[in-house]
């Protein structure tokens, strides 16, 4: 009888390896993802009465419609995923540098036998959660597309046109932008005079009237592009013809950036419409520094918060503890985290929990005392916050009731009340943020050190207690 099958998937046609309970070989074939298909993978792999554990390596999305196929004809079929490392280092240790899609296979088909206690469920959420899945990241991808757009124009600025964007009080606002978009030829500019430029720049901002000091910079920085451009004449590279061509460059990243922009927002409103119907109660935000944008994230990377039998294994999840490495009575501190979940839940957890710690006196005290007491740096005692703050967001989703603040004795507390005491107590000095930064440029990316191990085994990060509370 199968127990063990692997499916090793392409965008093509799929191959799968069966093993018996002795892990010996029983069958070894190819299929697609059609109806045909998937009808021989079922025949052949069910056959006898099995119901085998079929592993899959998810990396892409060619599993997804074979696992949803799997798990609907057959619920009680377990369905888990093995980690790329894992079966790389499983393959060479097998079949030497050899690899093929059989191998892969068998590979797969092996992790039961061989690492049964590290095979994670696969997680198939309902349709609306898993379509907030891909808004959200898309959305991400969309952020990350106009960021490097920025960055990309920021550079062309400060390379052809030194001193220009720093006239400006704001490179993105729209007056900003009418400039990038139609006069980036330095003389142009000092030709129709510091007048001509002002009136086009009050015509172009949307609050009212514009400043005349800025209008003043912005001249004064293209006078002395064009005077530098006008010495530099005899080497031939930039004349008013060559920036005639860099105006189109930056106008049409601009029209692709706001295209960007434009798009992220229509995509902001699909993702809260679908939060709001998945989560009405909105107790995500209710914790302090989750809000608008990262409570959707968290609620579509989580899905279902029971499949998280803990925190410590929802910690794990997240990837947000650090690795271990121990050798008898050695082990190292100082690891990097092991980024084993979501990247964008990470990014989630950073951007709420740095804004949380202002106002929760409990994260508060927790990044006050990496900082202070334990000589971390801010983005080391920020794993800690981010460990925390996970931890409030499953227990809030789980317990399905809003976060209430307390502070570090476990009391309830106001808002105003506990920015106060964070003031008071928690406010990290700035000499030590200094000490800290030079202390992590001397000692650059290898924090790692070796440290004696105490018989006290380490702990996982806990949960911090909330407390529901009536929602006025």
């Amino acid at each position: 009888m199968v127990r063990s099958v692997g499916i090793d998937l392409h965008q093509g046609r799929h191959r799968a390896h069966c093993l018996d309970d002795g892990a010996q070989s029983r069958d070894s074939f190819s299929f697609q993802t059609t109806p045909e298909g998937l009808a021989t993978l079922e025949e052949r792999v069910f056959r006898d009465g099995a119901n085998p554990i079929i592993v899959f390596e998810p990396a892409g999305l060619p599993w997804l419609m074979v696992a949803v196929y799997l798990r609907s004809r057959h619920p009680d079929c377990r369905l888990v995923k093995a980690k790329t490392q894992k079966v790389a280092a499983l393959r060479r240790y097998l079949r030497g540098p050899v690899k093929s899609d059989r191998i892969d296979a068998l590979t797969l088909a092996k992790m039961p036998f061989i690492d049964p206690e590290h095979l994670d469920e696969i997680y198939l959420p309902p349709a609306e959660i898993h379509a907030l899945q891909r808004l959200t990241r898309q959305r991400k991808r969309l952020e990350d597309d106009v960021t490097g757009r920025k960055v990309r124009i920021g550079a062309i600025i400060d390379g052809y046109l030194p001193g220009v964007r720093r006239a400006f009080s704001n490179i993105w606002s729209s007056h900003a932008r009418a400039f990038l978009r139609s006069r980036l030829n330095p003389f142009a500019v000092v030709r129709d005079g510091e007048e001509a430029l002002h009136t086009f720049l009050n015509k172009a901002t949307s609050r009212g009237k514009w400043s005349r000091a800025e209008t003043l910079l912005v001249f004064l920085a293209c006078q002395s592009v064009a005077t530098v451009c006008e010495l530099s004449r005899p080497a031939g590279t930039t004349s008013e013809e060559f920036f005639t061509d860099l105006q189109d460059e930056i106008a049409r990243e601009l029209r692709l950036m706001e295209m960007e922009e434009a798009e992220s927002e229509s995509l902001a409103r699909r993702i809260a419409e679908l939060y709001r119907k998945l989560h009405p109660a909105d107790n995500l935000c209710t914790i302090p520094g989750v809000g608008e944008h990262t409570a959707p994230v968290f609620l579509a990377a989580v899905g279902d918060p029971a499949r998280f039998r803990s925190q410590s294994a929802f910690a794990n999840w997240e990837g947000v503890v650090p690795g271990a490495r121990q050798s008898s009575n050695v082990e190292a501190k100082g690891l990097r985290m092991t980024k084993a979940g979501p990247s964008i839940m990470r990014m989630a957890l950073y951007q709420s929990g740095d804004i949380g710690r202002r106002w929760d006196p409990q994260l508060a005290a927790v990044y006050y005392r990496d900082m202070v007491h334990h000589g971390k740096t801010h983005k080391q005692a920020m794993g800690a916050v981010m460990s925390h703050m996970g931890a409030r967001v499953l227990t809030v989703l789980k317990e399905n009731r809003p976060y209430e603040i307390r502070d570090t004795e476990g009391n309830p507390i106001s808002k105003d009340d506990a920015r106060k005491l964070i003031l008071a107590k928690y406010q990290v000095p700035e000499e030590i943020r200094r000490e800290r930064r030079r202390r992590n440029t001397k000692v650059g990316k290898n924090r790692e050190t070796a440290t004696h191990r105490t018989n006290e085994a380490a702990k996982a990060p806990q949960p911090v207690p909330v407390q529901a509370v009536s929602r006025k």
